[in-house]
């Protein structure tokens, strides 16, 4: 029972899964091709959407000061395709994730204009 991953699933809240059931089927995000951006010919198709099963499970633990947690965990059986889910991350990480996120993008932007050129 190790965690995988830590996911955000936006719109999805716990009053959600408790009042209208612990198993859920989430689309996972496609990957930006650079194919798909090159190529001129009509005859490209995106890939058939990929959907995950998530299963939520309740887990109630009793702190040291005795009073009642509850939280809840969620498993999968396709664990390397939930791998591929938006990852939510702790305050403290997120400018610097943000940051290169900016940075992949730029990135990614200058090579769809250099690939694209036609002069």
């Amino acid at each position: 029972m190790e965690p995988i991953t830590v996911i955000n699933l936006r719109g999805l809240t716990p009053r959600d899964i408790q009042k209208h059931g612990m198993r859920w089927q989430v689309p996972v995000p496609e990957p930006i091709s650079l194919t798909r951006f090159l190529r001129d010919d009509a005859d490209y198709a995106p890939q058939q959407m990929r959907i995950v099963t998530l299963e939520f499970e309740r887990f109630i633990r009793e702190t040291r000061d005795g009073r009642r947690q509850e939280s809840l965990i969620c498993f999968t059986k396709a664990a390397e395709l939930a791998l591929l889910l938006n990852p939510d991350w702790l305050p403290g990480q997120r400018s610097a994730v943000q940051y290169l996120q900016d940075q992949n993008d730029q990135l990614t932007d200058m090579l769809i204009a250099t690939l694209s050129y036609r002069g």
